[in-house]
């Protein structure tokens, strides 16, 4: 089962709550960055489904997490 493929240029559009601190803060480091706000969190996002992929494959295959 693949969930995603690499490269892909499809785009899924997501509706989610942000504390404003956070929302703030995101949004001042991607304009000092010179990147929309949206290209910020879709990087950070990927960031932590790297950072957890294991739990994804262990879900795939099966095992129990401790």
């Amino acid at each position: 089962m693949r969930w995603s493929k690499r490269g892909s240029s499809v785009a899924k559009r997501v509706n989610i709550g942000l504390k404003e601190e956070v929302h703030t803060q995101a949004k001042v480091i991607s304009t000092l960055k010179k990147i929309p706000l949206g290209k910020y969190l879709e990087a950070a996002i990927e960031e932590a489904v790297r950072k957890d992929k294991k739990v994804l494959e262990e879900m795939l295959n099966g095992k129990k997490r401790s």
